[in-house]
């Protein structure tokens, strides 16, 4: 039997759904953080996060990059649906999920190259932009104005989208009865929003198979459990303005 060590930060980010899978899944696994930046340099492209699985003759396979570990997981464990057409349709719901994944990593990733490079004493980070008095605030708050908009926008787009997908459902999952890649990557998409308080636009009455979903893997003890596991806010976690 195969060892897993995941290489990431204890944050829900692009860690999520690599964990949920791993915990369904049964795995022999660990979370290794990182010393970051420092261990840039020891990862085959200098990202996160990074995948080693130690198989049982002691070789190992390293994989890099959150959507090829994803995928390369949900088929070994059968979060995959066997029929060609509904893996591909299954795919296709998780790609649309990323446009909210990656909105959200992009509001952390312009805190942290901002605070990195300009400090983090600045009323951009937590002013309106026309509250600022210095154009480099301004230009910080109007950025921050920008991303959450894309985000909102992004989410709100999704959500009409994925209610639908969902009310033709004739079980509580995306596709067939039980939990795949899609459905992992739906809460992923909403526990990384929760993290920044970013989920009132996940509202019951108007997206209640949406929400119904989200609550369906919220009583599974093994999603549970790696959520709360690393539910830290990604704000202090890196020491980040909010």
């Amino acid at each position: 039997m195969s060892k897993f060590e995941l290489i990431y930060f204890p944050i829900h980010a692009r860690g999520l759904s690599t964990r949920i899978m791993l915990q369904l899944g049964k795995a022999d696994w660990v979370n290794t953080y990182p010393d970051w930046p420092m261990e840039k340099l020891n990862t085959p492209y200098g990202r996160l996060p990074v995948l080693v699985e130690t198989k049982e003759d002691g070789s190992k396979f390293t994989l890099v990059e959150s959507r090829a570990i994803e995928v390369y997981l949900a088929n070994k464990f059968g979060l995959l649906p066997k029929d060609d057409s509904e893996k591909a349709k299954c795919l296709e719901y998780v790609s649309q999920t990323f446009d909210l994944i990656e909105g959200y990593c992009n509001v952390i990733l312009f805190k942290v190259r901002t605070r990195n490079e300009f400090g983090s004493d600045h009323e951009g980070f937590h002013k309106k932009p026309e509250e600022c008095t210095t154009k480099f605030d301004f230009y910080v708050a109007q950025n921050l104005v920008h991303l959450h908009k894309v985000l909102s926008n992004s989410t709100e787009f999704f959500l009409e989208k994925h209610e639908q997908i969902l009310s033709k459902s004739k079980s509580v999952y995306y596709l067939g009865d039980s939990i795949t890649y899609a459905d992992i990557s739906l809460y992923q998409a909403y526990a990384d929003l929760k993290t920044i308080d970013h989920i009132h636009q996940f509202d019951s009455a108007k997206y209640p198979n949406v929400m119904k979903l989200i609550e369906t893997l919220e009583s599974n003890k093994d999603v549970v459990a790696d959520v709360e596991k690393y539910d830290v806010n990604p704000y202090t976690y890196f020491n980040l303005p909010q």
